[in-house]
């Protein structure tokens, strides 16, 4: 349609243009901070919508880290040094040209943890106290979680491939010939849209308005409106719901997994940091027991020097006490390296500084000792230790601790509560559907294809009867398929793999299962001999010191009994320690712990817990 000085063709033309253009600037005007926040919906949506699926419940996920973490708390207030601002996170530094608004969430309240004190002084803290700040301060926590995160993202990304999809284009040109005189401007703009569905079809349309206004000669205006669409089928290869939806499906399976794993991480976590933080306070309580000895040998070097002056010793026995003392020294000192160094290494594990001044609370241990007494029947009523029954090795019901299980309920609970064999059943799942996708890939292609092109360079109208159609079968013969076939043989290789590494899991679970069993009896029985041993070298350096005095026991009788002491003391208190982890250890082993989005753990009554022995459906 060719209209000269028609004023009315080009205004319509003019509203048409600008109103695609107004409708293609709006659709795709979302800030980056609005990219950030639908991201962040979607991503936590899925990670809630997955937990409740994988686990059966749904907790508080987010990726943010606290206002103020207790690390920066540490390093303002303790005014410890600091390399860069970097240190304090990378929101403390400049933005660079060109920063985007990146849409920062609000504060996040920080977490229940420790107060400290006016004047930068050490900050006492307990087990709770440890597990919050690991899970709040953990750089390796905060990376666990982002991996998380990311696959959800992924899985968005694979859901949108499902949707339908806009696009507008928008092209404005002028041009001049100063030779004829003439000059125009041609101004294109153009939706369209896309939808790939779920049974293999593709379809996509778009509308085209082309203007041309001559604004100088003879020519006049052009308005031009068209509409194409186009649909594809597959109808042989690549057709069918679970080969398109394939992609799809393992992005589901993959957030399934990784929320999987971060509950396996959450979980060895939290026994790590119980390990190490008891391992402090065994190194602590070590420092007294040393200090303890050092000053019993002070006391008896003196006591020997003071019986030299009578004659009823010999100068050979003083210098021996006068060596184990300068040992007790010594082992005191290293004692209290051994401690310092145990606790930077802690501090790193829960994400602070090592020079960070912070103190552990030592009631842990005397927590532990009682519940030992009761539970192991530990000796502290302070009975006579001997060889007759008391000292036959337990392996009944009697004196067992609440976690030593049966072999037969153990197993039944891991296989019901274990996310890493529920995990490896998927991937043989997952290794046979891509089985059946690499056989989709050897058969023909055949493919219907439908056109339809309405309007055109010279009209604003769209006529179908005017229209333009077409329709086409494309058959693609599998002539050669040696890639694919190939392919085929190695997915089915997969499927072994996986199945051998589910196996290997599975039999690997049940030897955790009863070396813990087996740990449990070696380390209850060892702190029932410690305990008792402690007892026996309690008295014989009352005995020893008592029968030096009447000169009926040599110096070396009393040396031996104290370095017997110490022994026994340190003994029990790591019997101890490693019953407790090894309480700890056996149930992350066999799935039942649980352990929040704080950091804190939920121990499980052996009394309530009622087992499936039938494995979980992981279809999918």
């Amino acid at each position: 349609m060719r209209v000269a000085g028609s004023g009315t063709i080009g205004f319509r033309a003019g509203c048409l243009w600008g109103l695609a253009v107004a409708a293609a600037l709006s659709g795709g005007c979302r800030t980056p901070a609005g990219h950030r926040e639908r991201a962040d919906q979607a991503a936590s949506a899925i990670v809630q919508s997955k937990q409740d699926e994988a686990l059966g419940r749904t907790e508080a996920f987010t990726i943010e880290r606290p206002s103020e973490t207790f690390r920066n708390r540490l390093l303002r207030e303790q005014d410890l040094p600091v390399f860069s601002p970097v240190s304090l996170g990378a929101d403390q530094l400049g933005e660079p040209d060109h920063w985007p608004s990146t849409g920062e969430p609000a504060a996040i309240p920080e977490p229940v943890l420790p107060g400290m004190e006016t004047g930068g002084g050490p900050v006492r803290i307990d087990l709770v106290d440890a597990l919050r700040i690991a899970a709040a301060n953990s750089r390796e926590y905060q990376s666990r979680k982002e991996s998380l995160f990311d696959t959800a993202l992924q899985l968005d990304l694979e859901r949108f491939r499902f949707d339908t999809t806009f696009s507008g284009f928008v092209t404005a040109l002028f041009t001049s010939d100063e030779a004829s005189g003439d000059s125009d401007f041609q101004a294109t703009t153009e939706a369209g849209l896309r939808r790939r569905f779920e049974s293999g079809a593709d379809f996509s349309g778009r509308l085209v308005l082309d203007l041309v206004r001559i604004l100088r000669g003879d020519a006049g205006n052009t308005l031009g409106l068209r509409a194409d669409t186009t649909v594809t089928i597959p109808l042989m290869r690549g057709s069918g719901r679970h080969i398109t939806r394939e992609p799809l499906t393992q992005a589901e399976r993959n957030v399934l997994y990784a929320i999987y794993d971060f509950e396996l991480f959450k979980n060895s976590y939290a026994v790590r940091v119980a390990s190490e933080f008891f391992s402090v306070l065994q190194q602590q309580d070590q420092i007294a027991n040393a200090e303890a000895a050092f000053e019993r040998l002070t006391l008896l070097v003196e006591r020997t020097e003071a019986l030299e002056d009578t004659g009823r010793v010999t100068g050979i026995q003083v210098d021996q006490a006068r060596q184990d003392l300068l040992r007790a020294r010594e082992r005191w000192i290293a004692a209290r390296d051994r401690y310092e160094a145990q606790l930077d290494r802690f501090k790193l594990t829960l994400g602070l500084p090592t020079d960070t001044r912070i103190e552990l609370e030592d009631g842990e241990l005397a927590r532990l000792l009682e519940q030992a007494d009761v539970m192991l029947g530990g000796n502290g009523n302070g009975e006579e230790a001997g060889t007759g029954d008391g000292m036959r090795l337990d392996t009944g019901e009697s004196g067992r601790g609440r976690y030593e299980l049966s072999e037969d309920r153990a197993v039944a609970l891991a296989w019901e509560h274990r996310l890493d064999l529920r995990a490896a059943e998927g991937t043989v799942i997952d290794a046979r559907r891509r089985v059946v996708v690499a056989a989709d890939a050897l058969r023909p292609g055949l493919n219907l294809t439908g056109g339809a092109t309405v309007g055109g360079a010279d009209t604003t109208s769209l006529d179908p009867s005017d229209g333009f159609y077409s329709a086409a079968l494309e058959l693609d013969l599998p002539f050669s398929r040696r890639a694919e076939g190939i392919a085929f043989r190695r997915s089915l290789l997969r499927v072994e793999e996986a199945v051998r590494s589910a196996q290997s899991l599975e039999d690997g679970v049940k030897l955790d299962i009863r070396d813990a069993l087996r740990d449990f009896l070696q380390q209850r029985e060892r702190y029932r001999i410690q305990d008792r041993a402690l007892d026996i070298a309690e008295r014989r350096v009352r005995q020893t010191r008592r029968f030096q005095e009447v000169g009926r026991a040599e110096t070396r009788d009393v040396l031996e009994a104290n370095e017997a002491l110490l022994q026994a003391q340190d003994a029990l208190v790591e019997a101890l320690v490693s019953y407790r982890i090894a309480e700890l250890a056996f149930q992350r082993d066999i799935g039942v712990l649980t352990v929040d989005e704080g950091g804190l753990w939920r121990e499980f009554d052996p009394e309530d817990v009622v087992t499936n022995t039938e494995p979980p459906d992981t279809n999918p």
